[in-house]
Parts: C-alpha cells; structure tokens; sequence
C-alpha cells in the first residue's frame, strides 16, 4: 500500500515483489521512515547517511517484520501503518478500513490483516519515505486540520489495539507484536514524550495520566537500562519521574558536547540556562544585518540615527562576523554564535534585524524585537512558496514562530505590507513608513557619491552598471549556501562597452562561490562584499537584475533598469512564482540573451522614454512613502 505524496527509494517495490515470488509469503513489508524533503532533495540527503537502513540483527522473520512495522528506533508517534506493505489478496478481500474514521484508520485493518497471516517476510533495504507536510497553513494533514491532541488520539488508538492483539489465537504472533509495540511506547516515551515533558509543563500535567497507565503494559524485567525511571513512572510518582527526566536528558547533552567537542551545543545550553536567567538591561540594543556578514541596511541606519540623536544613552551591540569591520562611535562588536553573542542577545532589551531570527534564539517575555525585513517582495516568500528546493523543508513552520515575536515590523509600502502579513502569519504592528536603508537615496550629496567612487577606486570619467542577481533555490552546494553562474556574456560586454562603462557585479549574500573576473580587469568587479548596497545604487548610472528586490529600492532614483531574467519560465512556473505581474508591472524590459542587454545599453535613452509612464505607475506604487526619513519615523515609534 502506498501515498500518492510518498517515496520509495531505489527500487524498493522491486524488493517487496521479488520476496514475495521468493517465499510466498502471506505479508510482506519493508522499512519506513519520515521526511519533509521533497523527492530529489530527499534522495541526496538520504545518500550522505552512514547507515541507510535498519540493522537485521538475530531477530526471527516475524520479529524483523514486527521490528519494520513499528518503526523501531524511530521517532514517529505513529504505532504503525499500512504503507508499504505487500498482502495476498485472499487476506484482505475481506477487510475494509473504516471509512468513518477520519484518523488511525489503517489501525484496525492491519490489525485484522496481522491475525489471518501465517507467514510473514520483510524486503531487506526496501526504504519507503512517508512525506510529512511542511506547510501547516497551506496544504495541511488531516491532524493539523483539525488540531487535534495527537497524543490523546494515540493512546485512544493503543488501548483498542491492545484488546484486538488479545483475540489472536497464536501466541507466539501476539507476544511478539506486544513486544515490538511495547518498544515503541518505550521509545516514545523516552525520545519524545520526555522532551514534551520537561519543555511544556500545562502538557505535561494534562497527560502523565495517561503515560503512567501505558506504562504499566511495559515489562520491567525486559527493560535494560531507565529501570528505575519506568517503575516510578508505573507508580505514578511525577516528582520521581521529572527528577529522572531532568538528569538523563542533561546527561544526553553532555554526553554528546563532550564526545562530539560539539562547542555550539555547549554554548546553547549556556544560554538556555543562565544567559536567559540574567537581567535584562534596558539600555542595550543588539542590532544585526544578513546574518552578521555586513554593516549594512536598515539597521545600519536606525543604529545611525541613534548614536547621532542619543549618543550613549545606549549601549550597542554590533553582531558582525568580521570585528574589522569599521563601525562609527563605540559599539561592542560581537561575533555570531560566540558566547558572547548568545550573552548579549539574552540580556538586551532591544533586538533589530533586517530579517528572521535564528529558531535556537528565545525571546523573553520583556524584550522587543524590531524587523525591518530587508525588501520588497518580487518572488513569493514563507508560507507563500510551494515545495522547498534547498535548506531545511521544516523552515515554513519557523517563519510563524519567528513572527510571532516581531514587535514592530517596516514595511516600504502597502503592498509589502499584505505580503509579509500573508506570508508569516504576523499579526503585530507593522511601521509602513519606508525603509531606513532608502533614506540615503534621499539625503546623500554629489560630495558623498565621488567619495564612494574613491573608496572603490573607480574612475570618475566612466559610467557604472551594477549587475545585482538573485540566487536560485535549486541550485546550492548545502543549506544556506548556494551556487551562481553567470549568464552574461562579459566578453561581449567588454568589447561593446569597455570605453564608456564600468559594470560591478553584486551576487546574493546566500551565495558561496566566489567570482573570477581576472580576464576584465578594469571593466568588471565583483562587489559582492561591500557592505552598503545603497552606496552602490548611487553611484550607477543603469541597474541589471533578475528576480531580485533590489530593482524596488533602485527605483527611487528613477534610473534605467533592464531585467536579464533568462530563467524566467522556470523561475516563474517551477522555483518561486512572482507576486506581481513581471511581464506587465516591472519598469523596464525582460531580456532572454546578453545581446538583448548589449541593444538595450546602447539604446538606453529609448528605454527610458519606453518606459517612462510605467516607471511613474511604478514609483507611485512602490516607492513614494520614502522620503529620506524613514528612521526618524521608526525610532520615534520604537524608542518613544
């Protein structure tokens, strides 16, 4: 039996078919476990494993079989299920799920199925992959549908299971489906119960009832090591109980900080423990921008602002990876993820970020959290994209969490507003009052562009083009880093324009490789790392991009913008999908080919022309909140 939405990896169907013409067996299975990637995804993180599959060790072929059925040493609440499993028809032609069961309705079918078999096999290195669902909001299961109490419903399901395990007249089947059941309740109650136990304690006392008379059905005698833990748990001891708990998840923890040297596990439980029981200081902002990786946007420019209006009447916080970095006034410069970044965040009472923030960061009931978001949406985003190519497929049920605590979120304009709503759920203050990171397009001096020329050595008699692409969400060497290949043709660029122009070349944060342009010297540059975007925008004549947000914040110059989307029917259709209507709203044109860039560049002053009432529908739209005093606004609202 299979779901449509599941995998089975590398001709596991093939195995169940060759074992039952091999043995002619009544019931056949293999092994199961659970997923959030999507099927290609699935199958590359699938190969970095060291151990595929589970181990058959003396186990019996009814034991194995119970072993698979079960999911043994799997975290899955489920006790089992009916997906691949291959059964003779003559078992089954009698036997019907219940249709009235909207949940656990393959219990009681395998079950039945289980007692008219005699002859049971498993399909060695047979792997099936029950998808779960990564979207609670958009595409939900039947159990997010209803929300209901998952471990409620279980233990309901476990108590009819066990009164139909009794009927079985063998013996030998019903001890060692006991057995392979009395596991899983084990495991459960070990791996994830105890979890739930020590983290939520409303939980906790609303259902140890419940797992201290389950417990009762576990065989002491059979149970190695936790002895003591079990027995005070079948006492209904709880102050017992949540001693035990408390020690051996503790002990887990060190166990592997010291094994595995793992120094962030060791610094997160710092944090947990102790940062997050100090006192919170008022005065303290921690401000952080693309992960720590640059001084830069918005919260570059609310951190301005204060230091010039307030001086030290606040104590700063820079989270930056590079402490090289040049920062006006004295702020601490803190590394992400050092001790002291964990100690900081803890302890201030302001936190402000240009995007999420990290899922192991909790915040405390006294503390603000000011997102600025760093754009506005072109390609869909959070709760809004379908399958995820790359990174973590759990993200989506991070983004409700993480707007949950936003306090203030910046929006540039109504538009953005809808969408980061939509997107992450926020239901909080939104502060539509442009962005900070625009205002010095507004406020910035002939004066401040030659020196930002100077700074990056560029001559002052040459035109600039910036080139700023986005990343691709199926092209990536891991989480969070991804791959780019350029499609401009910088040969013929250079041939065309190396008299009159200049082009820098801006990629994405996400992207890890970096770009060879030896062969263009003095034509092409690669500013990928140069902190302020908005400095960049100053001084370029003419901007080039794809599907990035850079063209939104750009067009509050009003200069010429050409859109070099050579990807876009898969871009569209298959990777993102696009919030507005590219091919009708964006002000400039779409170009297919590095010649079509080529004729445009030359024909620049026709494009502006082209497109000149379009631009004005566009600004008007998108960028005529901005004025240049965005911060004040934030500020004033924030730090009242």
């Amino acid at each position: 039996m299979f779901d449509g939405d599941d995998y089975i990896f590398k001709g596991g169907l093939d195995k169940l078919i060759e074992v039952s013409k091999k043995t002619n067996a009544d019931f056949i299975n293999g092994e199961r476990m659970e997923t959030l990637y999507i099927k290609d995804r699935f199958d590359e993180e699938l190969e970095k494993r060291d151990n595929l599959f589970l181990t058959r060790k003396n186990s019996s072929d009814l034991e194995y079989f119970m072993e698979l059925l079960t999911l043994k040493d799997s975290e899955s609440a489920d006790i089992f299920s009916a997906l691949h499993s291959l059964i003779k028809k003559e078992i089954v032609k009698e036997i019907r799920f219940d249709e009235e069961k909207k949940y656990f309705s393959d219990y009681s079918f395998m079950i039945k199925a289980i007692n008219k078999s005699n002859n049971f096999k498993s399909a060695e290195n047979a792997l099936y992959a029950k998808r779960q669902r990564d979207d609670s909001i958009n595409s939900p299961s039947l159990t997010d549908e209803a929300n209901i109490d998952y471990f409620k419903y279980s233990i309901e399901e476990y108590e009819k299971i066990k009164e139909s395990i009794e009927e079985f007249n063998d013996k030998n089947k019903k001890d060692v489906l006991k057995s392979a059941i009395n596991e899983k309740i084990l495991s459960y109650y070990l791996n994830i119960y105890s979890k739930m136990f020590r983290s939520d304690k409303k939980w906790r006392n609303e259902n140890f009832d419940k797992i201290s008379q389950v417990s009762k059905d576990l065989d002491i005698d059979n149970i190695k090591n936790y002895k003591k833990e079990i027995i005070a748990l079948q006492n209904h001891d709880l102050k017992s109980v949540t001693k035990y708990i408390n020690f051996r998840l503790a002990k887990a923890k060190f166990k592997e900080i010291i094994n595995n040297l793992n120094w962030d596990l060791l610094v997160q439980t710092i944090y947990l423990n102790i940062f997050n029981k100090m006192k919170i200081k008022d005065n303290r902002i921690c401000l952080i921008s693309f992960r720590g990786d640059f001084y830069t946007d918005s919260p570059k420019y609310i951190y301005q602002y204060l230091l010039e209006e307030y001086g030290d009447k606040f104590e700063y916080i820079w989270i930056i990876n590079d402490k090289n970095t040049n920062i006006p006034g004295k702020p601490k410069k803190v590394k992400r993820d050092s001790l002291k970044y964990f100690y900081y965040i803890a302890t201030s009472k302001y936190w402000v970020t240009n995007g999420r923030q990290p899922f192991k960061l909790l915040k405390r009931p006294q503390q603000v959290i000011l997102s600025t978001w760093h754009g506005t949406p072109l390609k869909r985003l959070g709760l809004d994209i379908g399958n995820i190519h790359s990174g973590s497929p759990g993200i989506k049920k991070t983004y409700v969490k993480n707007a949950k605590e936003w306090n203030y979120l910046v929006s540039p304009n109504r538009y953005t507003s809808e969408i980061l709503k939509s997107a992450f759920l926020y239901e909080g203050e939104i502060l539509e009052v442009g962005y900070p990171r625009n205002d010095i397009l507004y406020n910035a001096s002939e004066k401040d562009v030659r020196e930002i020329k100077k700074n990056l050595n560029l001559p002052e008699d040459k035109k600039i083009i910036l080139y700023a692409p986005t990343w691709r969400d199926d092209d990536f060497y891991d989480i969070g880093e991804y791959k780019f290949n350029l499609k401009l043709d910088l040969d013929k660029l250079k041939d065309e324009f190396s008299e009159e122009y200049i082009i820098l070349i801006r990629t994405h944060y996400f992207i890890a490789n970096k770009l060879d342009l030896s062969n263009y010297k003095g034509f092409a540059i690669d500013v990928s790392k140069y902190d302020d975007i908005a400095e960049l925008y100053l001084i370029s004549d003419i901007l080039i991009t794809d599907y990035s947000s850079v063209f939104f914040d750009f067009a509050n110059l009003k200069r010429p913008i050409l859109f070099f989307t050579y990807d876009l029917d898969k871009y569209e259709h298959v990777l993102r999908g696009f919030y507005i209507d590219i091919h009708k709203d964006v002000p400039g044109p779409l170009l297919f080919s590095t010649e079509e860039v080529i004729d445009n560049i030359k024909n620049i002053d026709n494009v502006v022309d082209d497109f000149g009432e379009k631009y004005d529908e566009f600004y008007e739209r998108f960028c005529s909140i901005d004025d240049g005093r965005a911060t004040e606004r934030i500020v004033k609202r924030v730090w009242k």
